[in-house]
């Protein structure tokens, strides 16, 4: 028998608990990890009042579509065939029958007429769409790559073609000849050949950056200013990607020429990139927070003037200009914060930043978002796991916990083990969730323990795989391949399973589930200060929601605990701060592997990490960013009065079997 899976009927309840986390949480947490590099998606909109009444004329009829092209072109720009259809696809649910079937079909005319440049470029920046929209743990990455890099040499073939019969690769269909951003405008069909192979450069930069390729991406901006010297988007791509590899001095270089092109002008997305170069290595740029500083000032109130005829503007160029803003302010916050040590002008300049984003979304579900957490927890009790089914399978180590609580940090210690690998935020697991659910589900209706337990050894076997098949791909495009060793464990740190342990458990009973977590206050200021690409940790940017969201979270864990009592291992971030060694003696040793002291070096070793802690993780242990809310503990009042004094206490307690917890802040 099935225990109560099959009995009392509790396993269908798994397809609409599934389709209802997937839909929009689990959906908008994988969204929230994306660099604002490739924030395609914009939300709809929705009026919030501490914005001027002429901002919240924003509607909210937009919600899903792509941004046309104004300033910020190429961050927005996608091909004209995929705007058009971008309404009618629907991404959520982990159903993407109507984009791959648009992809197939792509395939179908790409393959019957390989020497086609467009229908190559077609396919290829369609499967970049799904690859930004969809996060499966890169299921359609290395075919987007190869595609690209098939584009790119049908292109180079026709301009070299053109060269020997005395045609200018300059010249557009219409015999125009204009700048790189003016031919983003123009359909593939009516570039240039030179805009052609320069965007699409851009294009598989892009899709490198993606895959987690950063090496692989500066290489293909790199490209593409060669080609295109002056090209700004190019520019601030590379620089954003030198950031995440820690190559502080070459994304400085990148904004200072930038900033020589645009002279008092600055540009909202350069300002920002600037202030994080700056606050991780201000030595790069010579009195650089000075230039940043002055050029903010000039550049705050004419973006501001723009507010006076925002309800003559169409919705996309609103989006454009609250997001602008949105920029310009978080910019002159981290001045604030780490130069001028002013916390009244920083905080001002932070809640400025939050309201212009906030003014952008829909209103928060806060009904919907705890009948969400209510049924996780009504499904998932004790007796719902049947004795005996589950994968003997432990080479996956999740960790899971609340965003800006050490979770990063704490996969880069274990990365640096030679057996571990850790694979980041775009988690196999979660990409297959709705398939392992359906599979699951139809096996129970059979009846058959045997069928059951096959189903789950599969797919957990299947994830297995898949997930060190990626981490192969990732080593050998970024020039490891040579004397490359299997690694033992690989950390899913996909935070939001925190939702699915209850899923983790069924298939994967005897692999680590290590639960981060971080002084309330501290992880929730984090959260606030940060500014998450669209998304649900959007909702992290005002106090109502942001408090909501972290007691679902709690509550959440708490339940683990009752129905899964020791299953989940808790570590305290400031139990890491103060004991780093210690701790990880002891996880290397739960994991059942020998200590290897390349970890107490963990910062220096070949992780790379496309988080928003990028910069802190390069970085040795430090202590700084413990208690660091209290330098604006008045302003964070009304948030501390919302959660009340038991979600304010930091409840959990580092558990890992063998080690003495440091009672941190208790």
């Amino acid at each position: 028998m099935l225990s109560a899976l099959v009995i009392y009927g509790i396993l269908p309840i798994i397809a609409f608990l599934a389709y209802s986390l997937l839909d929009d949480f689990t959906f908008g947490l994988l969204q929230g990890i994306r660099d604002d590099q490739y924030s395609n998606y914009i939300p709809s909109s929705r009026p919030k009042s501490p914005v001027p009444n002429h901002v919240q004329e924003v509607q909210s009829n937009d919600a899903g579509q792509k941004k046309k092209k104004s300033r910020h072109q190429y961050e927005a720009h996608e091909i004209k065939h995929t705007e058009e259809r971008k309404g009618s696809i629907n991404y959520k649910n982990n159903n993407y029958s109507d984009i791959d079937g648009y992809i197939s079909q792509l395939r179908e005319e790409f393959r019957n007429d390989p020497a086609d440049i467009y229908k190559c470029l077609r396919l290829a920046e369609a499967l970049l769409d799904r690859v930004i929209t969809v996060h499966d743990g890169g299921k359609l990455q290395n075919e987007a790559i190869h595609t690209f890099l098939e584009a790119i040499d049908l292109i180079k073939a026709k301009k070299d073609s053109m060269i020997q019969n005395g045609q200018n690769i300059l010249e557009t269909s219409n015999g125009e000849f204009l700048k790189i951003d003016q031919e983003m405008e123009l359909d593939h069909e009516d570039r240039s050949i030179h805009g052609l192979l320069v965007l699409t450069y851009i294009n598989l930069g892009r899709q490198y950056y993606m895959a987690n390729m950063f090496e692989k991406a500066v290489e293909a901006y790199r490209t593409s200013l060669q080609l295109e010297p002056k090209f700004k988007d190019a520019l601030h791509f590379r620089a954003s990607s030198f950031i995440i590899l820690g190559k502080y001095d070459e994304a400085g270089s990148d904004y200072l020429t930038l900033l020589s092109m645009e002279g008092d002008n600055i540009q909202p997305e350069v300002a920002l990139g600037m202030s994080k170069v700056l606050s991780a290595k201000e030595s790069v740029i010579p009195n650089g927070w000075n230039i940043l500083e002055k050029s903010l000032s000039h550049a705050i109130p004419i973006y501001t003037n723009r507010l006076s005829q925002f309800s003559q503007l169409d919705k996309s160029t609103q989006v454009g200009v609250l997001k602008d803003l949105k920029q310009l302010h978080l910019a002159m916050f981290a001045y604030h914060d780490k130069k001028s040590g002013n916390t009244e002008l920083a905080w001002y300049n932070l809640s400025k930043a939050c309201q212009y984003k906030m003014a952008g979304l829909p209103a928060y579900n806060f009904s919907l978002e705890r009948q969400k957490l209510d049924t996780v927890r009504q499904i998932f009790r004790r007796g719902f796991w049947p004795s005996g089914v589950g994968s003997n399978l432990s080479s996956p180590i999740f960790i899971v916990g609340f965003p800006r609580s050490g979770s990063t940090l704490l996969e880069r210690i274990l990365d640096a083990h030679p057996d571990i690998v850790g694979t980041g935020e775009d988690s196999i697991f979660n990409g297959m969730l709705g398939e392992i659910r359906d599979g699951i589900v139809q096996a129970s209706l059979s009846g058959s323990v045997e069928n059951v337990r096959s189903v789950v050894d599969r797919f957990a076997g299947k994830v297995v795989k898949d997930t060190k098949d990626r981490w192969l791909e990732l080593e050998r495009n970024s020039h490891r391949e040579e004397g490359l060793s299997q690694p033992k464990r690989f950390v899913d740190k996909m935070l939001s399973n925190y939702l699915n342990v209850g899923f983790i458990h069924m298939l994967f009973p005897k692999a680590l589930i290590l639960h981060i977590s971080r002084e309330p206050m501290d992880a929730l200021f984090s959260c606030f200060k940060h500014d998450f690409p669209p998304g649900n940790l959007d909702y992290t940017s005002d106090f109502e929601s942001l408090a909501q969201i972290y007691r679902n979270y709690r509550d959440i864990m708490d339940h683990w605990d009752e129905q899964l009592p020791g299953r989940v291992v808790h570590i305290r971030y400031e139990d890491i701060v103060r004991d780093m060694t210690g701790i990880s003696k002891s996880l290397i040793s739960l994991a059942g592997l020998d200590w290897d002291d390349s970890i107490l070096s963990f910062h220096t070793t070949k992780y790379v990490t496309n988080t928003h802690s990028a910069t802190q993780v390069k970085r040795p242990i430090y202590s700084d960013s413990i208690q660091s809310w209290r330098r604006y503990e008045s302003h964070l009042e009304p948030l501390k009065m919302m959660l009340g004094e038991s979600y304010t206490r930091h409840k959990f307690l580092t558990n890992i079997p063998g080690y003495s917890a440091h009672q941190v802040g208790a």
